[in-house]
C-alpha cells in the first residue's frame, strides 16, 4: 500500500511538473511577445493549474488584440507621417515657384528705379526682397525636413578637401559675422584634409550651426575648428563649432535637434526661427554616417562638435 501511494505521489508530482513546464513555457512565449501562444488545458491537470492556464489564456489573447490594434495604429502612423512628409513637399515646391518670381520683378523693379533716379524709392523693394528671402528660406528647411523624413534625400559622395571648404565657409559668413559684430576665428588642424562625404550635405550642416553661433551670439567669438581623431581603430574628423554667446539650459540641450523646437520663447521672438536648422543637420549628420553633440553653459556660449568618419558612411 505504501509503495503503491508513494508511486502515485511520484505520478502526480512528475504530471505536475510537467504542466508547470508548459506554463512555464507560455509565459516565456508572452515575454518574446508571441501572444498567440495558449496554455494547454486537460481534464487530468491539477484543478489549481487548469485555473492558472485558463487565465494564462485570457491574458495571451488580451496581448494579442492590443497588440494588433498597436501594430494597426503604428501602420497609420507612418502611413499619415508619409503623406505629411509627401504634403509638405509638394506645397513647398508651389510656395517656391511664387516666391522666385516675386524676388525676380521685385530685383527687375529696383534695378527701373534706380535707372530713373529714384534710389529713395527702392529702400521699399529692397525689404521686400529680404523678407522673400528669408520666407524662401524657411520653406526651404521645411522642404529638406519633408524629404529626409519620405526617405528621398541621396547622398553623393565624393573625395573633398575639407580644408578648402572651411575657407570657404569662413568667405561666405563673413559679411554676416561681421554685420552682427562678432569675430569668426579658424583653428584647422588636419593631417589628412581629404574626406569622403558629401560636400553639400555637410554645407548644409555647417551654414546651419554656424549660422545659429552668429545669431545667437552678438559681440562675441565663433571659433571653427578641425581636427582628425581615432575611435576604436577608424579615423574621423571632429569639426567644432564654439560661441561665446546666449548659450543653452542643461534640461535643452537634447531637444534642440527636434523639429520646430526653441529653447524658450523668448528666444524665438528675439532671434527668429523656425527650429529646423538643428533637427535637419542632426538627420544628415546621420546620413553620412556622424554625429553632433553639443555642450553649453547660460551666458557662456555653446561648443556643437560635428564628427564624421574619413571613409564616409558604412557600407549596405
Amino acid at each position: 500500500m505504501v509503495a503503491a501511494e508513494l508511486a502515485a505521489l511520484r505520478d502526480y508530482r512528475e504530471r505536475t511538473e510537467r504542466q508547470m513546464e508548459e506554463l512555464f513555457n507560455t509565459i516565456t512565449a508572452f515575454a518574446a511577445l508571441d501572444y498567440d501562444r495558449r496554455a494547454l488545458v486537460h481534464d487530468d491537470n491539477d484543478e489549481l493549474i487548469n485555473a492558472m492556464a485558463i487565465g494564462l489564456n485570457m491574458m495571451g489573447e488580451e496581448l494579442s488584440h492590443t497588440m494588433k490594434a498597436l501594430v494597426g495604429a503604428r501602420d497609420e502612423a507612418l502611413a499619415a507621417s508619409r503623406a505629411k512628409s509627401a504634403f509638405l513637399a509638394n506645397i513647398s515646391h508651389e510656395l517656391r515657384t511664387p516666391l522666385n518670381a516675386i524676388i525676380g520683378y521685385a530685383e527687375i523693379i529696383r534695378e527701373d528705379l534706380v535707372d530713373a533716379g529714384q534710389d529713395a524709392l527702392t529702400v521699399d523693394v529692397d525689404r521686400l526682397q529680404i523678407a522673400s528671402r528669408h520666407l524662401l528660406n524657411l520653406i526651404q528647411d521645411v522642404l529638406d525636413l519633408a524629404r529626409i523624413e519620405a526617405g528621398r534625400v541621396d547622398v553623393r559622395l565624393e573625395q573633398i578637401d575639407l580644408r578648402t571648404l572651411l575657407q570657404e565657409l569662413q568667405t561666405t559668413l563673413a559679411p554676416s559675422v561681421k554685420e552682427a559684430g562678432n569675430v569668426l576665428h579658424a583653428r584647422v588642424e588636419l593631417g589628412r584634409p581629404q574626406v569622403l562625404t558629401d560636400p553639400l550635405r555637410l554645407q548644409q550642416i555647417l551654414l546651419n550651426i554656424l549660422g545659429n553661433a552668429n545669431k545667437f551670439t552678438v559681440g562675441g567669438d565663433i571659433t571653427l575648428s578641425a581636427c582628425d581623431h581615432v575611435e576604436h581603430g577608424r579615423a574621423f574628423v571632429d569639426i567644432t563649432v564654439a560661441d561665446t554667446g546666449i548659450g543653452i539650459p542643461a534640461d535643452k540641450l537634447e531637444t534642440i535637434f527636434d523639429a520646430f523646437t526653441q529653447v524658450d520663447d523668448t528666444a524665438t521672438r528675439r532671434f527668429g526661427g523656425t527650429g529646423l536648422g538643428l533637427a535637419i543637420s542632426r538627420r544628415l549628420c546621420d546620413l553620412l554616417g556622424g554625429s553632433i553633440v553639443v555642450s553649453s553653459e547660460l551666458r557662456r556660449g555653446s561648443t556643437f562638435r560635428v564628427r564624421l568618419p574619413v571613409d564616409g558612411p558604412p557600407r549596405g
